[in-house]
């Protein structure tokens, strides 16, 4: 059978929106935390906010830049959740630094922990005797290479093969044989034989786990390469059957013949197969799967150009009167990193690490955040994740100490999943990153539902934008200031909301100005408005389906396309595309480009039509290289474009209305379109987040999204917060509310019309 190998990377896009608090407000916030929480009565004890605090710092500095094979070979979530249940018994420094021994020793046997102040690191305790067939082993990340997200972030050791999940390789690979009745044969020694030929230089091939045995490997006459394994078959399984998991960039992989035989008493028994090629994970998991991996072997390949030296290593205070040293390189052969351990001692606290997850009484996996262990854990995974690889630091409210001091305090008080729910939002506001979206698996909003009304903020007032319910358009007109929503001001409303969201001042506020009229499915909501010197008093109803996100021309409601006039047409990106609608656009004097939103197609396309010559463009965008923890020292792959012409060329002038809802996409090609200056920019700024996203998945359900790369707009300025800047601002008004107009659009047409 004949396997083109081919990868495609995807790029997820989220979208999360924030209301504004400023920094020295936040802080005021954070000081005002901690003080609530130590009134709470919660049960935690300083000592375990210590130990705590201890055991999320050393994690990681190991799991993240210690390289060490044993250190590979731990599943870390689960060794969060071990680590946080240790740490609530340790009783005092002594015992702490006794248990931080014991569980990180047997991964990670060249860390020192010691309360001694002269704690001293020497390059011999990582030395073999012999360097001979040693090289250095390190870790490099562009981003962080986190479990279930395949995205462009990536995580290697250099000199080492660097594992996969076996999740992820049961979720990739393919049974290539029928399921064999092997049942006859339980627990009696095979002989399995693959003749395989590939285009592929340096291909590896290497069985998972320990459950096939590879005995040599040689060249038959016609040039193929012939494998031999040999294994025992389950003594508990009916049925045997042959997987491939394939991790390669490009080539062929043509596997041409496959024997099974059996071994007993010294003698051989052909068993037939039959080649068949299925997803692993659509067979019945009773059956005895042997897989074996195909990839090409990285050898000394880098991500990037930067390297660690034997003897690189951090003195970090984990708390005071605790410190710890971390070797960043350690020696490595073929077998394993230098010192070799007690694999007895790995395998018990992978044991010991499994079964710490919660169960209930009848012993099943019981894994919610109602479970102070498990939200214990997920603060550990997130912190580290965030503090060694989040890339807008200098933006958030707070720093990395101040969110793990609150948040450790909040992790105790909180007593349900949904609390802790709202204890992530509240850490992703204080990062201020409109990819920041924190959600819990099976949380659904069918009991949510929205006022039949849109509102917006214009001229420092909350107010109506548009009456969606043709029944209230007597009572409620657009216009009309909000002054109170169940007896509460409108804007303490928002500021109460604050805490769910992350992002810019104009993102918070589009995403905000929604979750005004966010409720309980038909409960009622009482408004009082104001009309000039009239004033209103409504109940109304939570009954239209709630949005968390609209984009600015779908609060509009315009259609795809359309002509303004005779030599002015209009376009909505959010609904359909400019090569859809290029005979019109060609026939144009002036073109309106609707850029307020996500947007339907690559403009960049469009951009190609603009120009008659080739454009080379800055993208903005720095993908983190990270050597060091604590992001310190990271250095940045710049990212580039080009545009080549192409033809029909549009002679058209070019004018492209955005606003706040416009985010990542949206604004990679509003900064083309500004930087190039082929179109005039019309409303209001982005949302100020760009970047591919990064995923944290925790146990209990939860997801945390993130910004992974820093990005900046093409001229170098900052663009994280402020967005893209428009060539001409334009500001809402309670008048142009009230007769209904869009004024962004209205202001584009002004200027067309001069044109």
């Amino acid at each position: 059978m004949l396997i083109y190998v081919k990868i495609r990377f995807y790029t997820q896009l989220v979208f999360i929106f924030y209301f504004f608090i400023d920094h020295q407000q936040m802080r005021l916030l954070f000081t005002l935390c901690l003080v609530i929480a130590s009134l709470t009565g919660s049960t935690q004890t300083q000592q375990q906010i210590r130990n705590l605090t201890t055991f999320s710092k050393l994690y990681g500095y190991v799991q993240y830049f210690h390289p060490s094979d044993e250190a590979s070979k731990i599943e870390w979530q689960s060794f969060a959740i071990y680590g946080s249940q240790k740490m609530l018994q340790v009783k005092d420094d002594h015992e702490l630094i006794s248990t931080l021994n014991e569980i990180f020793l047997p991964i990670a046997p060249t860390v020192k922990i010691s309360s001694k102040e002269n704690l001293k690191f020497d390059v011999s305790d990582i030395t073999p005797h012999s360097l001979i067939g040693y090289t250095p082993v390190y870790w490099q990340h562009i981003g962080l290479k986190l479990p279930y997200f395949d995205n462009i972030y990536n995580s290697i050791r250099i000199n080492r093969i660097n594992p996969i999940s076996e999740a992820r390789i049961r979720q990739n690979a393919f049974a290539i044989i029928s399921p064999v009745d092997v049942s006859p044969y339980k627990g009696k020694k095979f002989i399995l034989s693959i003749n395989a030929k590939s285009n592929i230089k340096d291909l590896v091939l290497k069985p998972y786990l320990d459950k096939l045995i590879f005995v040599k490997e040689s060249v038959t006459l016609n040039n193929e390469k012939q494998y031999i394994f040999d294994g025992v078959f389950d003594a508990e399984s009916n049925f045997f059957t042959l997987a491939i998991e394939i991790n390669l960039s490009s080539g062929t992989l043509d596997i041409n013949k496959i024997t099974l035989q059996l071994i007993d008493n010294s003698r051989e028994l052909n068993i037939p197969v039959a080649e068949k090629m299925v997803a692993l994970n659509q067979l019945d998991s009773k059956i005895d799967s042997r897989i074996i991996r195909f990839f090409k072997c990285q050898g000394n390949a880098k991500l990037f150009d930067g390297q660690l030296k034997i003897g690189e290593f951090i003195t970090q205070s984990l708390v005071p009167g605790i410190k710890c040293t971390v070797p960043l390189v350690l020696y490595g052969n073929e077998k394993h990193t230098y010192p070799k351990v007690n694999e007895g001692n790995v395998a018990e606290l992978i044991k010991y690490a499994y079964e710490s997850w919660p169960r209930d009484k009848n012993g099943d996996f019981s894994i919610s955040g109602s479970d102070l262990s498990i939200r214990l854990a997920d603060l550990v995974i997130l912190h580290n994740i965030l503090k060694h690889a989040y890339p807008y630091w200098d933006d958030a409210s707070l720093n990395a100490d101040e969110i793990w001091k609150a948040g450790i305090l909040k992790v105790f008080s909180d007593k349900t999943d949904q609390d802790f729910l709202k204890t992530l939002k509240w850490i992703a506001n204080s990062l201020n990153d409109g990819h920041m979206f924190v959600d819990l698996y099976g949380d659904n909003n069918k009991d949510i539902a929205s006022l039949p009304l849109l509102f917006d903020i214009a001229e420092g007032k909350v107010v109506v934008k548009k009456v969606l319910d043709p029944v209230l358009i007597k009572s409620i007109k657009a216009g009309d200031e909000l002054t109170q929503i169940n007896g509460k001001n409108p804007f303490e409303v928002l500021r109460s909301t604050d805490s769910l969201y992350s992002g810019s001042t104009q993102w918070k506020q589009a995403k905000s100005i929604l979750s005004l009229t966010k409720g309980k499915r038909d409960e009622i909501c009482h408004l009082n408005l104001k009309r000039e010197s009239q004033n209103i008093s409504i109940d109304i109803s939570y009954t239209y389906p709630y949005n968390e996100y609209i984009s600015g021309s779908d609060r509009n409601n315009r259609s795809k396309s359309e002509w303004i006039s005779s030599d002015i047409f209009y376009i909505n990106l959010n609904k359909t595309t400019t090569e859809s609608h290029i005979a019109e656009i060609l026939k144009a004097k002036s073109v309106i480009v609707d850029m307020r939103g996500y947007l339907n197609e690559d403009t960049e396309t469009f951009l190609s039509h603009l120009t008659d010559k080739k454009l080379t463009g800055n993208s903005g965008m720095f993908t983190p290289q990270i050597l060091y923890p604590d992001y310190k020292n990271v250095s940045y792959a710049k990212g580039s474009y080009t545009i080549e012409p192409a033809l029909p060329r549009v002679k058209a002038k070019i004018f492209i209305l955005s606003d706040a809802t416009g985010q990542s996409a949206t604004e990679s090609f509003l900064s083309a379109y500004k930087q190039f200056k082929v179109a005039t920019i019309v409303g209001q700024p982005t949302s100020g987040t760009n970047g591919n996203i990064n995923l944290v998945s925790m146990p209990g359900g939860y997801r945390f999204f993130y910004s992974g790369m820093l990005v900046k707009n093409p001229d170098g300025s900052k663009h994280h917060l402020n967005g893209v800047i428009p060539d001409v601002m334009v500001k809402n008004t309670i008048l142009g509310l009230q007769k209904g107009k869009d004024e962004i659009l209205d202001e584009a047409i002004r200027l067309a019309r001069q044109n």
